[in-house]
């Protein structure tokens, strides 16, 4: 499956170098404190255990639906002509929780339990990123 998104490019910092590395080899990455193991969200800086080894590690890339909104308005002009479009939180099969676009679906058909999987969209300028589409889809590339 392929959707055109365009928009802005996304930028990078020093934190996020590696996840968007990965997220350019259709991998993705979630943070796991070193100390005690538990799976944490992209921005976390510390466990709750106190910890602020983590690392980088591998996750599946499924997923399910807690919640969405549909973005009727768009926030930057390159978004013009794909609204409305739905992003929503999804809790990944590791546990930790993730803001996304959800892609291959219509909106009226998004709810909550549904089963998404992992995609990626590698745009010609900025750094590739996750969507998510449901799992039956089985995309490979948005």
């Amino acid at each position: 499956m392929t959707t055109q998104i365009s928009g802005p490019p996304v930028v990078r910092d020093e934190r996020s170098a590696e996840f968007f590395d990965a997220s350019a080899a259709d991998r993705l990455l979630i943070r796991k404190c070193s100390d005690c193991g538990h799976p944490l969200g992209l921005e976390s800086r510390t466990c709750a255990c106190g910890s602020s080894n983590l690392e980088w590690h591998n996750a599946s890339g499924s997923g399910e639906l807690i919640s969405w909104s549909v973005v009727h308005h768009p926030p930057h002009p390159a978004f013009a002509d794909q609204v409305p479009f739905p992003v929503g939180l999804i809790e990944l099969a590791e546990g930790p929780w993730l803001n996304a676009r959800i892609v291959g679906i219509e909106p009226d058909r998004l709810h909550a339990g549904l089963s998404l999987t992992v995609a990626f969209v590698h745009p010609a300028e900025g750094d590739s990123y996750p969507v998510f589409a449901p799992a039956s889809s089985s995309p490979k590339e948005a």
